[in-house]
Parts: C-alpha cells; sequence; structure tokens
C-alpha cells in the first residue's frame, strides 16, 4: 500500500479515531446517549470516517476539542 492509497482511503489513516462506545467511555455516558443525544447537537465535531449511518468515525482531537469547548 502506498502513500496515494493511504490519503485515498479513510479507514486505512493511523490518526486517533473514535466510535460512539469511544466517545461514551471518555464521556461517561451510555452509547445509545451518545448515538441518540450527543453526535446530533450542532457544536459536535462532524465524522470524520462515515461508512454507513450505523458505522461512523470521529477524530479524537476533535472530539477532545469539543469537550474542552473549542471547535
Amino acid at each position: 500500500m502506498n502513500t496515494a492509497t493511504i490519503q485515498q482511503n479513510p479507514m486505512a489513516s493511523t490518526v486517533p479515531r473514535l466510535d460512539t462506545a469511544g466517545i461514551a467511555a471518555m464521556l461517561g455516558v451510555t452509547r445509545v446517549h451518545v448515538t441518540d443525544r450527543i453526535t446530533k447537537r450542532p457544536d459536535f465535531p462532524k465524522p470524520f470516517i462515515n461508512v454507513s449511518r450505523r458505522l461512523r468515525y470521529w477524530r479524537q482531537s476533535d472530539v477532545q476539542a469539543w469537550m474542552k469547548g473549542g471547535k
């Protein structure tokens, strides 16, 4: 796999990422709460990888910035 392939395929990225379960663990809430409430907030970061409605990943750094009140 070459560098061009990695840049085109976000699933091959080495960027630290979180799914809804990972976000829930960081926030101390349930995965269902993250899915039903947190990710629908207008100020919450958009997914970094959006494979499908049920399979999404966020950059860990984006979620941490959101938690600190940054954008």
